[in-house]
């Protein structure tokens, strides 16, 4: 039986989707059955993410099909998408934490300005494969996120990201060494009573459930196959 609170965690997930579209002024298509990309992908984001356990998988991959780049988020690690040229890139798990988080945010401060946003991805960057500039200033013109960074002198040694949906705050992009429950505290005041959730694999899932979160079902994210070199 699928846990109501994975639900939660997927509309946060397509929520992001749209942001990071938006701030770009990039097109996309969302429905009940989840995000497709009309514009290419930022770094780190696929074409499609699939948030319903019923969508009609091949009405809506077998489109993207053959192309580069091409990745799918199976929100429900349901499917095997191998058919469609895809392999599975990573599996992770869906993570809920209550509103309720007591933690100490000491030197954490909320990042306001174009030259701390710079500041913050480039530490941020320490821990991301990607040279490319993700979060550009206009995300600091939404309402609906907020970043956060612990300070290290003049710079920052500890990061997060909350993005506020109706019904919850997803927790992203969390770095930095002990900064889960800090980072948790900051999402849970900004969600002002809505549940914390996200998604983590590895050692960052084995931190989160060390520091209170419990998970509450699988995803799969897929990629397009590595083509051979002649």
């Amino acid at each position: 039986m699928l846990d109501p609170r994975v639900l939660k965690a997927v509309r946060n997930s397509v929520d992001w989707y749209a942001m990071m579209w938006d701030i770009r002024g990039l097109r996309y298509a969302r429905d009940a059955f989840g995000f497709r990309a009309i514009d290419p992908p930022p770094p780190f984001h696929g074409w499609v993410t699939l948030a319903s356990p019923d969508a009609p998988i091949p009405n809506i991959v077998a489109p993207f099909a053959g192309l580069e780049g091409f990745g799918v988020k199976d929100a429900f690690a349901m499917h095997d998408l191998s058919g469609f040229g895809l392999a599975k890139l990573f599996e992770a798990s869906w993570l809920w934490h209550s509103p309720e988080v007591q933690a100490d945010t000491t030197g954490w401060e909320k990042i306001a300005t174009p030259m701390a946003l710079e500041a913050w991805e480039n530490a941020w960057r320490d821990t991301s494969p990607s040279g490319q500039r993700q979060f550009l200033d206009t995300i600091l013109e939404r309402s609906d996120v907020a970043i956060w960074g612990r300070k290290a002198d003049d710079d920052y040694d500890a990061g997060v990201i909350g993005n506020l949906s109706r019904d919850c705050v997803g927790l992203s992009n969390s770095f930095g060494a002990n900064a889960r429950p800090a980072a948790t505290a900051l999402c849970a005041a900004f969600g002002q009573g809505k549940p914390v959730v996200g998604y983590e694999r590895g050692d960052d899932l084995a931190e989160a459930l060390a520091t209170g979160w419990q998970e509450t079902g699988p995803l799969a994210v897929w990629h397009s196959r590595r083509k051979e070199k002649p």
